[in-house]
């Protein structure tokens, strides 16, 4: 599968990602993310980064003998970058969106000192009922490692309308 050049990319920092997505650190789990626009709405994907450091508020009451961070939160990097593309890619106003299923895999978890990267691209929209993928992954001084996949499923109730309406 070949990615389409995107027409257009919308690069979000930390000040940007509170106000669209209306959470605040310490709960924010990402420092930027890049929105890129496609041809089609399943061509639009957002690449969010966050980089782990030792300062980080989860290392010090999660399993800190090895400061790893929690699965959780791993997850909810990964639902933070799968809303910024569906914020970004469809005019939701004031409105939200609701995760309505969630299924995610980890191979490993993320320690103090890696990079993690997010890729998320939407798979389908069916009248408000839209449907994504996260890979997330971990800059590590051997090169890049997958750290797990997730499939999600979100409703956007203002979007629900019925055909011929």
């Amino acid at each position: 599968m070949s990615e389409a050049t995107p027409l257009s990319a919308r690069q979000l920092d930390q000040q940007a990602l509170s106000q669209l997505l209306d959470i605040t650190p310490p709960f924010l789990m990402l420092d930027s993310v890049c929105v890129s626009q496609g041809e089609t709405l399943t061509d639009w994907h957002a690449d969010g980064s966050k980089q782990l450091s030792a300062d980080d508020w989860f290392f010090a009451c999660h399993l800190p003998s090895v400061q790893a961070m929690p699965a959780t939160l791993i997850t909810e990097g990964m639902l933070q970058t799968l809303v910024s593309l569906i914020y970004c890619s469809i005019d939701h106003g004031a409105h939200r969106s609701y995760v309505t299923h969630l299924q995610v895999q980890l191979q490993r978890g993320a320690t103090v000192g890696e990079q993690l990267r997010f890729r998320a691209h939407l798979v389908s929209n069916r009248r408000g009922i839209l449907k994504g993928q996260v890979d997330v992954f971990a800059a590590t001084p051997s090169g890049e490692q997958s750290i797990g996949r997730g499939d999600f499923q979100y409703a956007s109730p203002h979007l629900m309308v019925l055909p011929g309406r």
